[in-house]
């Protein structure tokens, strides 16, 4: 008769144990030498430029450890103390920092040759529902512009920010007829609410008005005075207005003329829109008028437009229309980009010889701070 064997005579759940811590075993070293032959983890050198997906799903570039996420407000570039409108008053920042390049969107490669377009989509904030989606939808080369009235600046700006949307404040200001002759705001001036701007207006009144739009939110590259459609008639071309333009630049702000029509005589960081488009139309008028601003762009190397306020209709026009600017070679900017001068270290450095290297990588670029 032959003797059970060493394995027959351990009971049942000896056997199970053996056969679990076994099979735990071999499971461990199989992977010990898979990733033996791996080898280490691929190590990203310093210095390059990759891509990260943020939280949103969007995609947010990375030169070494810097994002060129739009920043939340900075507390050096604001005063210290609370303004009338809640929020501190922008201020200029230590070593040349200013508001106007701090909350810019992040500036485009623009191929050589290519003309460039920028748009400001004022009436932000209006209606939540609508907000949302052009936020959203919109690509973050298009600015918005928002009104000191809006009830929740604070979620708006948090918003756009996350989708690379830079923010304007749109100033509200009355427009030639403010005041009746006994005093009395007309309907017109009443449609810009308590706060507005004008000619009408004593400077302390104006500037009063001023610091409480200014602090009514926080984290905006300027200023502009397309306010839902309008554009405060003559006022931003009266001799009252030159104060408030020496205020904005004081703070680091830029300014956007939203008239064409008119030309405002200032080199601090001052644009001026080309084509101004009324949403209350109907939509084969929206769409002549981005037409026009596509063209002007092709005739000129560069063109602004200004679009409001924000409407369903309008929303839906962008949309077609953005897209298609891409086919026909025209690249699209942010506003701030078409305004503000070119950064003094991306400009090109004295060759040794003492001759001027010339970058013709992007003849347009130098232009942004003209008009």
């Amino acid at each position: 008769m032959q003797n059970p064997t060493l394995w027959q005579q351990l009971p049942a759940n000896g056997r199970l144990f053996i056969r679990f811590w076994g099979g735990c075993l071999a499971a461990t070293t199989a992977l010990a030498l898979v990733l033996q032959g791996m080898g280490p983890p691929h190590l990203i050198v310093g210095g390059d430029d990759i891509d990260l997906v943020a939280e949103n799903g969007s995609k947010a570039e990375v030169s070494g450890a810097h994002l060129v996420n739009i920043p939340p407000p900075q507390a050096s570039l604001l005063e210290k103390s609370t303004g009338p409108g809640g929020f501190p008053l922008p201020r200029r920042g230590a070593h040349g920092a200013l508001p106007r390049q701090v909350y810019a969107a992040p500036s485009v490669d623009v191929p050589p040759g290519s003309p460039m377009v920028a748009l400001l989509v004022d009436g932000v904030g209006q209606s939540e529902d609508l907000t949302k989606d052009a936020i959203a939808a919109l690509p973050g080369q298009v600015s918005l512009a928002v009104s000191p009235y809006v009830a929740d600046p604070d979620a708006i700006m948090e918003a756009a920010r996350q989708h690379q949307h830079e923010l304007l404040l749109s100033l509200p200001m009355q427009g030639d007829a403010g005041k009746g002759a006994d005093g009395s705001k007309d309907a017109q001036a009443d449609s810009e609410g308590p706060k507005a701007l004008g000619v009408m207006l004593s400077a302390q009144q104006n500037m009063d008005n001023l610091n409480w739009s200014l602090s009514h939110l926080a984290g905006y590259v300027g200023v502009t005075n397309a306010f839902d459609g309008q554009n405060g008639g003559g006022f931003p071309n009266s001799s009252g207005f030159r104060s408030i333009l020496a205020t904005l630049d004081q703070r680091g702000l830029l300014y956007l003329n939203a008239t064409p029509d008119i030309h405002i005589d200032n080199s601090n960081a001052v644009g001026t829109a080309d084509v101004s488009i009324n949403t209350d139309e109907d939509i084969v008028n929206i769409d002549i008028q981005l037409l026009k601003l596509q063209q002007l762009a092709r005739q000129n190397g560069r063109a602004i437009g200004v679009l409001g306020p924000l409407r369903p209709v309008a929303l839906a026009c962008l949309r077609a229309w953005l897209p298609h600017l891409k086919d026909v070679g025209i690249t699209l900017v942010p506003v701030s980009q078409l305004i503000l001068p070119p950064d003094p270290a991306s400009l090109p450095a004295p060759a040794s010889n003492g001759q001027m290297r010339v970058n013709l990588s992007n003849p347009m670029a130098n232009m942004g701070g003209r008009r």
